[in-house]
């Protein structure tokens, strides 16, 4: 009977750490890890970019370095850590947080609201998952959630496998914003080597496989200064961010050794699509393109006065002709896609109807290359 008791009780608190998740704001850097504010020790918070590339946990100054520093989130423990001091030759911009500690979390980015949620002790159940997947705001079609296993190499790195055309690529999982790239400089689908475009080193590939599912359209970059066949395993030849997911949420369960993933229908993926690469925000509704936010978004707080706008034209290109071929993927579409996509680096015209009717025409910058 004390057994059963125990070993009840011990499941009572097991489930407690699971069910009592911590949520903090997240921004991006371009590019970049997602960082957030973490306090050490009860000091005042500072900030912290969570990266998957390492295990180790970096702090700017010295006296913040040493064992078993409490962290703590909004007053809330997050996880016990040993933090280095950076040392005279390594000067990073801000402290990081490595795999050392997230190793032991399940961890969900909900980029419509630029939240991030731990579960420290992680383990989730699939129900668990879905459900905080499943809390986002409907948009359009219903969603669902899929789950892929993820590897681990090294102790501690989270990979999975895309499918690329024919071939498989083992990828180290990153959690920050368009920062998808591979180690060699060539074109994963045909191995052939790529030259940069004339916006930097940006690319785009159609039709990846990740586990059950795939998606449309991917942004990548042709070359990383990081190779993770040297620093981790020879078999992972680049870094895939999860934000091209093209969905809200993502929950990666690092001790559960799962991916989990909204899968928003073909419209809304094309939405998050064409957002991310024109850097506006564009809801699909049929052959139309409007201004719009995805629901419970304010990225573009300048756009507001247009919004609601439909987009007749990006580039010369009629919105329909831009649509069919995202939708529609052949080789003609993806040619004609990556011709634009090298050419938005340049800036770009956008010809829009707002409410009232007016049809106006406007420049837009470029987005700003990592």
């Amino acid at each position: 009977m004390v057994s059963l008791i125990l070993l009840s009780l011990a499941v009572t608190i097991d489930q407690a750490k699971t069910i009592n998740p911590i949520v903090a704001p997240i921004k991006f850097f371009f590019s970049g890890d997602p960082v957030i504010a973490i306090s050490i020790d009860g000091k005042e918070p500072q900030e912290f970019g969570l990266t998957m590339t390492t295990r180790h946990s970096i702090v700017v100054k010295g006296d913040d370095a040493g064992s078993a520093k409490q962290l703590s989130i909004n007053g809330k423990p997050f996880a016990t850590a040993n933090l280095e001091s950076a040392g005279a030759s390594v000067h990073p911009v801000l402290n990081a947080l490595g795999l050392g500690v997230l190793k032991s979390m399940a961890i969900g980015v909900d980029y419509a609201k630029n939240e991030i949620t731990f579960w420290p002790g992680g383990k989730l159940t699939p129900e668990a998952a879905k459900a905080w997947i499943l809390k986002a705001p409907k948009w359009g079609g219903e969603s669902k959630v899929w789950t892929t296993p993820i590897k681990r190499r090294a102790e501690v790195a989270p990979v999975v496998t895309l499918t690329i055309g024919v071939k498989k690529a083992e990828m180290l999982l990153r959690i920050g914003q368009q920062g998808t790239s591979f180690a060699r400089g060539e074109d994963p689908t045909t191995g052939i080597g790529v030259e940069y475009g004339p916006g930097g080193n940006h690319a785009l590939m159609s039709r990846v496989g990740v586990g059950s599912v795939s998606v449309p359209w991917m942004l990548y970059f042709k070359g990383v200064s990081y190779d993770p066949r040297k620093e981790i395993d020879p078999s992972i030849v680049g870094l895939f961010t999860v934000d091209n997911l093209l969905a809200r949420r993502v929950i990666l369960d690092l001790p559960g050794d799962a991916m989990y993933a909204e899968q928003l229908t073909s419209d809304e993926q094309i939405s998050m699509f064409l957002s991310e690469w024109f850097q506006m925000p564009i809801d699909v509704q049929g052959d139309k393109m409007v201004l719009r936010e995805m629901p419970s978004t304010k990225f573009y707080p300048q756009l507001t006065p247009i919004y609601e706008s439909e987009i007749l034209e990006i580039m010369g290109q009629p919105a329909k002709q831009l649509l069919d071929a995202s939708r529609d993927i052949t080789d003609a579409h993806t040619t004609y896609l990556k011709q634009l996509f090298e050419r938005v680096w340049q800036g770009y015209r956008v010809k829009f109807k707002r409410t009232s009717g007016e049809v106006v025409e406007a420049t837009f910058s470029p987005p700003k290359a990592g």
